[in-house]
């Protein structure tokens, strides 16, 4: 019984006890009535006991739009239908390959997305700001799958807010899309409006035994290995690896008529495969703890948000958050998730949402700065210090001359591992927290025209138009000899400079040499590593370093939380 419930049903039981006192000396009928009443209350009807929060499962998605599958499986194996019959079961492991026969791809319609949010008022306001753009959008609601015991402060709708303007193609949205920017920014999405068909054929490699399905198959095995996982898709580092799964895999026909794979597991194993994968098992064991709680908010804040008309909770990559199974469990991140088992982030009663970043390089950023959502108040940019006598940099890094100042000096922020002496696990961080890139103008020409698929001819000029509260930058003009167009929000803009993605968008822009009165050589000098929202990785670890708590280090980075022990 909680202390809720106990004061509760105390304030019931408080009359019965007070007409006893008052009749003790006067034994009358009331006195046996009311005597009677307590016993019977007290003994009689049992106290309320609290259902127990049980840990969620999360459906990770592992692969996308393949056309074949190949897996190891080491032990027995089960498969399942779709109704949950068996399909196969006591089958020893192996080489398997999964192909999509006959299989054509879903229809779609497109459109654009002016994000989503479970906060209901959230998209009525969004709707709302579009009307007054001149825009019509309405609110799509998607509902989450939920356990039979649902986490406190876990929102379980999902509200995407979308233009009412239909389109036949991807390119015909983004023609639409360009025209609006200065309106308002979107994103295009498809709707399916007549399912992929096709046939699911797994093959065992080795004796040749085949079996078809045309409803999605779910193995059970100890070990499951995939030994070609996209990691990092459109960043500096991405490649294909070899990852190791445990658990449940489901192979499904997606949209596209190809062949996706999920993961599904209890959080807390997710989580023991996400924080080795987000930040080194060498990190101080503080720091770990504090990348686990703030994995474990993001996972459930985000669980249908960032796929709502996907079959998965979650993607495994950076786009949600980094997830490689069981391939880089550690000692330390396993302890520092069970450690903190169950513990969450919450803001004034609700789920709070914990981005994090590699190297925030002095100044975190406001999230509405980033995504297209509201503003969250405990994620807005911070000086990244502990020194509380330091001037507050204010908005000053909006300014091109102080920002430039900024990033050419040497401030002593937490993430500055240059002028600390820390341990050698954090020496990475000294590649981003200040970093410079050269481009010759013909080679930046090719990737600005190949990465935004604008033909604006010879280039003349990169122009900051808008930057956040860190420096980073908002919208950017590109200056052409045919035409001059917009760039906006920070991700889109590190993509189209580079031919993978900029570390940062906190950078600032020298051109260098004329030639034929245009410039030769284009430099960006930049700060950080990352979108720069919320925990700064690098600084949590300098914080840990210095014998500070996982508490006191999420509390510097969102401001005004609280941790709550959920389950």
């Amino acid at each position: 019984m909680t202390v809720g419930s106990f004061q509760f049903e105390l304030m019931y039981q408080i009359p019965f006890l007070l007409n006893i006192k008052a009749y003790l000396s006067k034994p009358t009928p009331m006195l046996l009535f009311f005597c009677t009443s307590f016993l019977i209350y007290s003994c009689v009807v049992p106290p309320k006991i609290e259902k127990k929060v049980q840990p969620p499962k999360i459906r990770v998605g592992i692969l996308e739009a393949r056309n074949k599958v190949v897996f190891k499986v080491t032990g027995k194996a089960r498969y399942y239908s779709q109704d949950g019959s068996f399909a196969l079961r006591g089958i020893q492991g192996g080489i398997w390959q999964v192909d999509a026969i006959n299989a054509r791809p879903a229809k779609f319609t497109y459109r654009l997305s002016l994000g989503t949010t479970k906060d209901r008022f959230a998209a009525e306001r969004r709707v709302r700001f579009a009307a007054n753009k001149g825009l019509s959008a309405r609110i799509q609601k998607f509902d989450i799958d939920t356990d039979s015991s649902p986490i406190p402060y876990v929102k379980c709708t999902v509200y995407r807010i979308i233009l009412n303007k239909e389109f036949a193609s991807v390119s015909a949205a983004k023609v639409y899309q360009k025209r609006i920017i200065v309106k308002i920014d979107t994103e295009v999405v498809e709707e399916v409006l007549e399912e992929a068909q096709g046939t699911l054929r797994f093959t065992n490699l080795q004796n040749k035994y085949s079996f078809d399905s045309k409803k999605s198959i779910r193995m059970s095995a100890t070990e499951i290995q995939i030994p070609d996982v996209e990691i990092g898709t459109g960043f500096h580092w991405a490649s294909n690896e070899s990852r190791i799964y445990g658990s449940s895999l489901e192979f499904l026909l997606d949209k596209y008529g190809l062949i996706s794979v999920i993961n599904e597991l209890p959080i807390e194993e997710y989580l023991k495969g996400v924080v080795p994968s987000e930040m080194p098992p060498g990190f101080p064991l503080e720091a770990l703890k504090a990348q686990a709680i703030a994995a474990r908010v993001e996972a459930l804040s985000k669980k249908g948000l960032r796929h709502p008309t996907e079959p998965f909770d979650l993607c495994d990559d950076v786009h949600c958050q980094v997830f490689s199974g069981k391939t880089k469990q550690a000692k330390t991140t396993d302890e520092a998730v069970e450690s903190t088992h169950g513990i969450l982030m919450v803001y004034r009663n609700k789920l709070a949402e914990a981005f994090y970043a590699g190297v925030c390089g002095g100044h975190t950023e406001n999230n509405d700065n980033v995504w297209i959502m509201e503003p969250l108040p405990y994620c807005r940019g911070i000086l990244d210090s502990g020194n509380r006598s330091r001037t507050k940099l204010g908005s000053s890094l909006q300014v091109e001359k102080k920002l430039k100042k900024w990033i050419d000096s040497n401030p002593d922020v937490y993430c500055n591992t240059i002028r600390k002496k820390v341990s050698s696990s954090l020496d990475y961080g000294k590649k981003y927290f200040r970093w410079k890139f050269e481009y010759n103008r013909k080679a930046l020409e090719k990737i600005i025209h190949h990465k935004t698929g604008e033909d604006f001819g010879v280039l003349i000029d990169l122009i900051p138009l808008k930057r956040g509260i860190s420096g980073r930058l908002i919208e950017l003009e590109i200056v052409g000899s045919k035409k001059r167009f917009m760039i906006s929000r920070e991700l889109v803009i590190r993509q189209a400079l580079s031919e993978s993605t900029l570390y940062s968008a906190c950078f600032y822009i020298k051109k260098e040499g004329r030639r034929k009165n245009l410039p030769k050589k284009f430099i960006l000098k930049g700060a950080g590593w990352g979108h720069g929202v919320g925990m700064c990785q690098i600084g949590a670890a300098v914080m840990a370093d210095a014998r500070r708590k996982y508490n006191e280090i999420l509390k510097h980075y969102y401001k005004g939380i609280i941790l709550e022990k959920i389950y």
